[in-house]
């Protein structure tokens, strides 16, 4: 992989570390209840944005000498977020009211994104986190470390930036939202460049072998060991080729829709959902990946590679 234009990223250990620290770290509610007093607004640069259910701004607060990344973020948070819209048929302010509800007036309708050179939470360094809602703090925003997402190299703002639509259950969430901008760009709702899905690609973690502490999705999916969590976050990214492919395209969108206007909240509600849309042997096809017990349907090393994905 070749150094992106404005700096080098991470060496590959600490990178993943940095990444899987992220998820330990996720501070987004649905029922966020963030009292508007309580948060602190800092000024950034920000950039009008026209959606097709109103208008945002998404400031930026730029902490480094990488200048030119604003532009480049804002340009990419446009795109998504029109993606999403083309393609779920829902509103960013529909998708989004939940979080927006619990902030002070001028944070309604805003993203906030802020680079640092490095990023840290209670005195420890973890590369990025989520704080839109207020969960975590007085600072509002998506907080990104700047070797983790130079000009070219998206796969985490992207990431970061479906949450809007999709937050509950964590364990779902967090797959979907690294699965979908691949799968935007497959069908055309969404431009990158070859690097930039390249860099979708790598975050995927499609190499990281089982842990010996696998457990169903739900179980462990926020593990204190960043090898564990590393394994269950790809295992979360793995079990939307399987949604996918079993529900197919229209199925697939139909499932993403009901998830971000509908209180779906843990592993019995998903199973009800995806026995409405389709009636199969869920409990079978998701044996091990989401449900106790010996995989079945779908074995261990499933979407593990490109192959697989690209033949959805």
């Amino acid at each position: 992989m070749s150094a992106p234009a404005n700096g080098k990223l991470l060496s590959g250990e600490l990178r993943r570390f940095l990444f899987a620290s992220i998820l330990l770290v996720f501070g987004f509610s649905s029922y966020a209840q963030s009292s508007a007093s309580k948060v602190r607004i800092k000024s950034g640069k920000d950039y009008p944005l026209k959606l097709r259910g109103g208008d945002i701004l998404v400031t930026i607060q730029n902490e480094t000498s990488a200048q030119q990344w604003d532009r480049y973020a804002f340009e990419k948070t446009r795109d998504l977020l029109d993606a999403y819209e083309s393609y779920t048929g829902i509103f960013f302010h529909h998708a989004a009211a939940p979080i927006f509800k619990s902030l002070p007036p001028k944070e309604r309708s805003r993203v906030r994104l802020v680079l640092k050179e490095n990023v840290f939470l209670n005195g420890t360094r973890i590369g990025g986190y989520n704080n839109v809602s207020g969960e975590l703090g007085k600072d509002l925003g998506i907080y990104l470390e700047s070797s983790l997402v130079p000009i070219g190299y998206p796969a985490l703002l992207l990431h970061e930036l479906g949450h809007y639509y999709f937050i509950e259950p964590l364990w779902l969430s967090e797959g979907i939202v690294s699965f979908l901008p691949y799968l935007l760009a497959k069908k055309g709702y969404l431009r990158l460049n070859q690097q930039e899905l390249m860099s979708i690609y790598d975050e995927w973690e499609l190499g990281e072998p089982p842990s010996k502490n696998d457990h169903p999705l739900g179980v462990d999916f926020q593990s204190s060991d960043p090898q564990v969590g590393a394994w269950m976050y790809s295992k979360s990214v793995r079990l939307q080729g399987i949604l996918y492919k079993e529900l197919g395209s229209e199925g697939y969108r139909s499932f993403l829709r009901i998830l971000a206007t509908t209180d779906v909240p843990d592993t019995e509600a998903v199973l009800k959902v995806l026995l409405g849309l389709k009636a199969k042997n869920w409990e079978q096809i998701l044996r091990g990946w989401l449900l106790p017990g010996k995989y079945l349907s779908y074995p261990i090393k499933s979407f593990s590679n490109m192959r697989d994905w690209d033949a959805l």
